[in-house]
């Protein structure tokens, strides 16, 4: 069984975080059921309840200080999410009024500022994943304010450029255990990576949308690639040699997905040679230091520079060389006029090539270089581009896609987490398996002679977007059950994700307004299981989208209980991303399919629900007994000694202590075996 961490009672803190996720769904639920006036109301609710659970002694003796500090910080950043939207609802104008309308700068104050304030508060506590949080939105709003306040497309690069280069600044002055560290890098990771036009959702699309390759002349546009390009891979670097997960997390997310940005407009003539110049100069450096012992010592000094008393050695450099060819491959290569077969077969080379050598790694580096090869497979897809030369091929060569891209997965995955059992490895082996098993479904589940405009079955779409994700996170529940606490949640993490923002492309492209969908395919690298577009095809009255909802809710509370022995920021992301998008699409499908009634019963049982939760838990914690000293004889020792100390006794669920018999006197050694 697993133990509380700093906590006196398991089934307290277990019903603690259950009574968060619960209070968290019905918030949701409940704000898109009344108006506006009582909208105000239940945030001020939550977000007092969030603030209270933060800060109490009682609530963080008895569960521990991570569950309370935890769930008080998600039900706060929550009602402070949805506030944004409510005053910019509040302050625009109805239909036929004369008042005039905020200002679109004032409409993304309005939406950030409140996320943003709970952030800095919380980070200034010593919440890191709340100065994770900070480092994305701050170089979001900058940007979104500028963007529509009008600025021009050179002012923005510069302007995503300069917020890089200040936050390298801040990053190598400030200490490597730092949350400030953690801030740096994760915002100036996104800001490098949107001075490109790639990078994550929103910012990429953001800086981009307005025509990049268009708008800036060639020698800028080559200097923004090379120079933003250049930071992340420094920030990566840096994020790297600090065994700084979070920031790592972030960089390495915005610097593999794909220029969509460049990839759907015209590229200016040597564009494609200035992408693909960073990845081809960053591994004829590497191999250099691999090979010139003067270079390898020019590069220890650099990493000791970036990390006070670190070096690098032969084999991190031989991993920062192998995930530089997989960055040509998803960054550069795709802009090559290459036949689509051409592609394929040389992505294929370099990745076997890449897991050859990432098995041969032993530690850390080879373990990078896994996570990364197994992303890049999932990104490129080299089987689809052999077989598939024409999206409009036919069943047949989807098929010999399917299987072959489904074969493949399974040996990269099988082969590296076999060399490398970390959790980052087996993370990225279920972000790559689960995409290519959606593909293989959608493939099982098409009609003959399918095309890009054929709606599939009632079920087909919701089967292919979510059962991989449900499958996949089973797995990782039990793996969590079997022991591999970090290994489960590392595949809890990647499901959770990939299901909230799959989600959230089903809302904005099945719900909402047809001009979302266009800027929802930043989300592509977010989303694999929505392949061929199958989240577009989702019919909204379909009885499928409900109960798949209904699963992914108890999957991400099932996955938020796993976080009571082991704390995990990324679990607890997820964890909100999914609760949040899931409810939303409940509520829609609910309407569609039931009516108000159908509407009224799903809102009001998940503040029933909530209401039971927390009054268990608020039981549990009131019951829990204080902490009583009292002595405990220890065993005697080797040498016919006792030792006696006082421990504390166990409280309710709680395993009995084992003595601490590390300090205790040792009996002489004898003399002829010393």
């Amino acid at each position: 069984m697993l133990d509380v961490v700093g906590g006196r009672s398991r089934f307290a803190a277990g019903a603690v975080v259950a009574a968060g996720v619960l209070l968290g769904l019905a918030c949701v639920s409940v704000f898109a059921a009344v108006p506006t006036g009582l909208r105000y109301l239940e945030l001020a609710v939550v977000i007092v309840i969030g603030l209270v659970v933060f800060g109490s002694e009682r609530i963080a003796d008895v569960a521990g200080a991570h569950v309370a500090r935890g769930v008080g910080a998600s039900v706060v950043l929550l009602g402070a999410y949805l506030l944004g939207p409510l005053l910019v609802a509040s302050t625009t104008p109805r239909r036929f009024s004369s008042a005039a309308p905020p200002s679109p700068t004032a409409v993304v104050v309005m939406t950030f500022l409140p996320v943003l304030v709970f952030l800095l508060g919380f980070a200034a506590r010593g919440t890191r994943a709340a100065g994770v949080g900070v480092g994305i939105v701050v170089p979001t709003a900058v940007v979104a304010v500028l963007a529509v306040s009008g600025v021009d497309q050179p002012a923005l690069v510069l302007t995503t450029l300069g917020m890089a280069l200040v936050a390298l600044v801040v990053v190598v002055r400030v200490a490597p255990d730092s949350s400030w560290s953690t801030v740096g890098i994760t915002a100036g990771g996104i800001a490098a990576t949107a001075t490109v036009g790639t990078g994550l959702m929103p910012l990429g699309f953001v800086s981009g949308s307005s025509g990049l390759a268009r708008v800036l002349p060639v020698g800028v546009q080559a200097t923004a690639i090379v120079a933003g390009l250049a930071v992340a891979t420094v920030f990566g670097v840096i994020a790297v040699l600090r065994r700084d997960a979070a920031g790592g997390l972030v960089v390495g997310g915005a610097v593999a997905a794909p220029p969509l940005v460049l990839y759907s407009q015209p590229v200016s003539d040597g564009i494609d040679v200035v992408l693909a110049s960073v990845p081809v100069v960053v591994v004829v450096v590497a191999v250099a230091g691999i090979l010139l012992p003067p270079v390898l010592r020019a590069a220890s000094r650099a990493a000791g520079w970036l990390r006070p008393g670190g070096g690098t050695t032969r084999g991190a450099l031989a991993a920062v060389a192998g995930t530089a060819a997989v960055a040509f491959t998803t960054q550069a290569l795709p802009l090559v006029a290459w036949p689509y077969w051409a592609r394929g077969s040389f992505t294929l080379v370099v990745y076997a090539c890449v897991v050859v050598l990432a098995m041969r790694l032993p530690g850390v580096p080879g373990a990078v270089l896994a996570g990364v090869v197994l992303v890049g497979l999932s990104l490129t897809e080299p089987a689809s581009q052999i077989f598939l030369m024409n999206p409009l091929s036919g069943t047949s060569s989807m098929g010999m896609a399917a299987c072959v891209g489904l074969g493949v997965a399974v040996a990269a995955v099988w082969v590296l987490v076999r060399a490398h059992r970390r959790p980052g490895v087996v993370a990225a082996a279920a972000y790559l398996l689960v995409g290519q098993v959606a593909f293989t479904i959608w493939w099982t589940q098409l009609p003959s002679g399918y095309g890009m405009d054929l709606h599939a079955g009632d079920a087909a779409p919701a089967l292919v977007v979510w059962l991989p994700l449900v499958v996949a996170g089973v797995v990782g529940l039990v793996l969590v059950l079997r022991g591999a606490l970090a290994h489960g949640q590392a595949v809890l993490a990647v499901v959770l994700g990939a299901a909230g923002f799959t989600l959230l492309s089903v809302l904005g492209g099945t719900y909402g307004r047809s001009e979302s969908r266009e800027t929802l395919r930043g989300l592509a690298p977010l989303t694999p299981t929505d392949t061929w577009g199958a989240a577009g095809t989702i019919d909204e009255s379909s009885p499928w989208v409900l109960w798949s909802a209904f699963a992914l809710l108890a999957l991400a509370l099932s996955a938020a209980l796993t976080t009571v022995p082991r704390p995990s920021a990324a679990v607890t992301a997820g964890v909100a991303l999914t609760g949040v998008a899931a409810t939303q699409v409940a509520l829609g499908s609910a309407i569609e399919i039931g009516g108000p009634s159908l509407l009224d019963t799903v809102v009001w049982g998940s503040v029933l629900v909530a209401v039971a939760a927390w009054a268990l838990a608020l039981i549990a914690i009131r019951t829990a007994p204080d902490r009583l000293d009292t002595p405990v004889t220890v065993p005697a020792l080797p040498n016919g000694s006792h030792t006696p100390t006082v421990t504390d006794r166990p409280v309710g669920d709680e395993p009995t202590p084992a003595p601490d018999l590390a300090n205790a006197p040792r009996p002489p050694e004898d003399p002829q075996h010393t």
